[in-house]
């Protein structure tokens, strides 16, 4: 899985997207709905200072799960998503923060 951000400014406004890549096995059946109790995307824009850098904005994408447990009609599971932008403004020195939480569910595994 390789996870990603992206962040820029334009004036005093800073806009920070996140972007999500899988390549997973092939399993049967095609779309699956009970491979994670929960997965989501927290996306956040911090105010870069001395000492903790407090957060401004943020926001959790949970379109992410359906992505994750759908397949191709061949079963293959690889994909792509991409969240809607934040922005947040009168941002100085700003730093974005992405946090994947995934909830896999522990009573099933999949068929051979």
């Amino acid at each position: 899985m390789k996870v990603s951000t992206c962040a820029a400014r334009s004036g005093r406004t800073v806009y920070a997207y996140a972007e999500v890549q899988w390549d997973g096995p092939a399993f049967y059946p095609v779309d699956d709905t009970e491979i994670f109790d929960g997965a989501k995307l927290r996306l956040q824009i911090k105010q870069s200072r001395e000492g903790t850098d407090p957060v401004v904005i943020e926001r959790d994408f949970t379109a992410l799960e359906d992505q994750l447990e759908d397949s191709t009609s061949s079963s293959k599971r690889h994909g792509r998503y991409r969240t809607p932008t934040i922005s947040h403004r009168r941002a100085r020195a700003p730093s974005r923060v992405l946090v994947l939480g995934l909830a896999w569910r522990r009573t099933r595994l999949p068929a051979p």
